[in-house]
């Protein structure tokens, strides 16, 4: 029963990282094939406030975020996009899609 324990709580333990993980952003570019929302918040200094921003507009698949080249307390620059034709990597931006 103690082998069973330690196995199911190891299986919780690499399930809830898995999770984790997947909420990350990705260190990429996403381009749109048409659709780019607006976006009204232009005091983005994270991908996080980006992101709440795609999450809040129904219309918005995925998004794009740029921090400020060299000053991390000023905004960088937040992308809402309604569709994802091409994924980049990219060691500048963040990326992510919206599962709905």
């Amino acid at each position: 029963m103690q082998r069973f324990s330690i196995l199911a709580a190891a299986t919780l333990i690499c399930l809830s990282g898995a999770a984790l993980a997947q909420d990350a952003p990705e260190n990429c570019w996403q381009s749109a094939v048409s659709t780019i929302l607006s976006n009204d918040n232009d005091n983005h200094t994270g991908y996080e406030t980006c992101l709440a921003a795609c999450e809040a507009d129904e219309a918005c698949a995925a998004w794009n975020f740029r921090p400020h080249s060299f000053d991390s307390s000023m905004a960088g620059h937040c992308q809402l996009l309604g569709d994802v034709y091409k994924t980049e990597d990219s060691d500048r931006a963040f990326c992510g899609k919206i599962a709905r």
